[in-house]
């Protein structure tokens, strides 16, 4: 006999939830509110109290089991919310930025990062003192997704933690430490490698890509143009653009158009995960020789045509810490933010300057360990940025500036 009080909470209906909700620059540089919600249908959005749709991006499926709704948000809108969740509204000139990147728990093989604790892996603490700055807008530079490979059941560190393309992971990885900073500001979201179709890229293509979704993995996203009018940011998926190893003539090529669709527009800034020119470690090639591992060999080929004059900046991550680096004119200047909660790279040289990237002498540059983020304050109406580096916990580490196409920072 079924107990009288199962029967009653069987007939309980259990309450639709939006799981997870944020507003991001999608497909031709328009604002999307974005919900995951457990809906039977997409609910609406609601614009300054008004009803809109919302249509479905993408059905439930066994590894992102709730749905996907999304509906553009109308230039001028003051409030946003959809079921139940307040969504954050699109600053029309953004001038006070959160950049970001990198911000997923390693666990790979024998490679383990702590994901249990807020110290080892900090994406929490960051997402928290971000969102604590009010930003205008968010950028971040890829890799969401670093859960790879099963915690073993014995190690504390990690135990309990979902792993794979799926929205448990991408839930405990991203959406659930960063949601402070979701609601916090409109985001810019690029794809980093850990995003290709051999990892998290079904859950990109499902959850953040800009383009349709018509497979379950689509493999290069058009390039993004976000046109603020007196400020514009080109945004180009290479992905797959591998750090090792001789260019892929197809994919440079790939690129080489992208490149050359952002630049006709004149941006100020080219976000990509992939630094162009950067340092990592130095390491042995097969003849034995010390080479200097960073620079990009697909994207200095596909950049190589390219004029950057017009740039005032190239930003990215994949390289896990904050460094700068400046070059001969008219290369453009690199800004890395990888320090955004993934495993650290500690073999990068402090002193940059005088290093080869590349093929290209760094004319002066410096990079600075530890997790965190860092804060861009437009200057007046110039090109001209204050970079403030905080550590995860929000204190300031470096005070820096981009100024007349050149990065700098104070002595610390």
């Amino acid at each position: 006999m079924i107990p009288v009080i199962g029967l009653l909470l069987s007939a309980v209906p259990v309450a639709a939830t939006t799981v997870a909700g944020w507003s991001q620059y999608g497909a031709d540089g328009k604002v999307e509110a974005r919900i995951v919600t457990d809906e039977e249908q997409c609910p609406s959005l609601m614009v300054d109290g008004t009803a809109r749709p919302m249509s479905e991006r993408s059905a439930p499926t066994p590894a992102f089991p709730d749905r996907l709704c999304l509906a553009m948000v109308p230039v001028g809108t003051k409030t946003l919310s959809a079921g139940g969740r307040d969504l954050p509204v699109p600053v029309p000139h953004p001038r006070h930025l959160v950049l970001l990147g990198d911000t997923g728990c390693r666990l790979k093989g024998d490679i383990v990062q702590a994901c249990n604790s807020e110290n080892a892996w900090p994406f929490h603490q960051v997402a928290l003192h971000a969102a604590a700055e009010h930003p205008d807008l968010v950028i971040h530079v890829g890799d969401y997704l670093y859960r790879e490979t099963p915690c073993k059941e014995d190690d504390r560190r990690c135990k309990g933690t979902p792993t794979g393309d799926n929205w448990p992971t991408w839930n405990a990885d991203f959406f659930s430490p960063g949601e402070k900073l979701l609601g916090a500001a409109t985001w810019v979201v690029e794809r980093g490698n850990h995003e290709d179709c051999k990892r998290a890229g079904t859950g990109w293509t499902t959850l953040l890509g800009r383009d349709p979704v018509t497979i379950a993995c689509n493999p290069h996203d058009k390039p993004l143009l976000v046109d603020f009018g007196d400020f514009k940011l080109g945004v180009l998926d290479e992905n797959d653009a591998d750090d090792k190893g001789d260019p892929k003539p197809a994919l440079v090529e790939l690129l080489q158009r992208d490149l050359a669709s952002l630049m006709s527009a004149k941006p100020d800034w080219i976000v990509t995960h992939h630094p162009f020119r950067g340092v990592a470690k130095y390491e042995k090639d097969e003849d034995g020789k010390k080479i200097l591992r960073g620079a990009n060999p697909n994207l200095q080929a596909a950049v190589a045509a390219i004029d950057e004059q017009p740039l005032t900046l190239m930003l990215a991550g994949h390289i896990h810490n904050f460094q700068i680096e400046n070059y001969r004119a008219p290369k453009a200047p690199q800004l890395v933010v990888g320090e955004g909660g993934d495993k650290l790279d500690t073999d990068v040289p402090l002193k940059l300057t005088g290093l080869v990237s590349g093929g290209n002498k760094i004319l002066s540059g410096l990079s600075v360990p530890g997790f965190g983020y860092v804060v861009a304050d437009r200057i007046g109406v110039s090109q001209d940025w204050r970079l403030t580096v905080h550590a995860s916990n929000g204190k300031v580490m470096r005070n820096c500036a981009l100024k007349r196409r050149k990065l700098s920072c104070k002595k610390h």
